[in-house]
Formats: structure tokens, C-alpha cells, sequence
């Protein structure tokens, strides 16, 4: 994937199966507590399986944007 800005985020999205014994509120609840800058959202398709998807916003040492919007 490649980024054109630094407002972009990089996602992943995944099917979750609930039959492993582990319930989807256990499983997004396990991911933020791992991982505090990660966004989780959760969908289920037509035919009821649940979706999870995870989005990771690039953090940057410098705003990249307001570098390139300065005019030397």
C-alpha cells in the first residue's frame, strides 16, 4: 500500500471466527489493551459473520503536510 499523504491510515480487515472460543467483545477488547493507538471496528456481513477491522494511523516524528505546505 502506498501512502500519498500522512492523514492516510493503514488497515486490515479480517473475517473472526467465534467458534474458536473466544467471543468477538473478548477478542476487540484483547486488541485494544495490546495495542492502544489501534482503532477497532467490528461489522457482520449478509450472512451474519462477524468482521473485524483495524486501523493504524502512521505516527511521525515531523507533519510531513507542514513541511511541504511551508514556502522557503
Amino acid at each position: 500500500m502506498s501512502l500519498r499523504n500522512s492523514e492516510q491510515l493503514m488497515q486490515r480487515e479480517y473475517y473472526f471466527d467465534e467458534g474458536l472460543g473466544q467471543s468477538l467483545n473478548d477478542h476487540t477488547n484483547e486488541l485494544k489493551k495490546k495495542f492502544p493507538d489501534l482503532t477497532v471496528l467490528t461489522r457482520r456481513d449478509r450472512d451474519g459473520l462477524p468482521i473485524v477491522k483495524i486501523q493504524i494511523k502512521p505516527k511521525y516524528k515531523y507533519n510531513l503536510d507542514e513541511i511541504l505546505s511551508m514556502d522557503p
